[in-house]
């Protein structure tokens, strides 16, 4: 029986901070979706690992920020998480960010000019 993803991920490259107990370090996003993401890093982070998260949107100064993430799976310089906690207005940017990354890139982008 194959894997289904509960919501669909989009191929992203957003610049990113975590942070956890034991580690912290700087990665790529790339891809997302409202129940997680992939990050590629230099940073090494063990499965189960509980981390903060900060994603770089490119329609904002202000980073999105996932209070609580949990590494679900490694492979090579790559992890994902799973977002566990978010504030309202961080679930509401994701969100946001989401349905534009749906109606294509130049949404996104057309967002970021202003």
């Amino acid at each position: 029986m194959g894997y289904h993803r509960k919501s669909p991920r989009f191929g992203v490259n957003f610049g990113s901070t975590f942070a956890g107990d034991a580690l912290a370090g700087q990665g790529t996003i790339t891809n997302l979706s409202v129940g997680g993401c992939s990050v590629d890093s230099k940073i090494s982070l063990p499965t189960q690992s509980v981390v903060g998260l900060k994603i770089q949107l490119p329609d904002s100064q202000w980073p999105l920020e996932i209070e609580q993430a949990v590494v679900r799976w490694v492979r090579g310089n790559t992890f994902g998480l799973e977002f566990q906690a978010l504030s309202n207005p961080n679930t509401t940017r994701l969100q946001q960010l989401l349905q534009d990354l749906d109606q294509g890139p130049l949404v996104v982008m057309h967002r970021a000019a202003y």
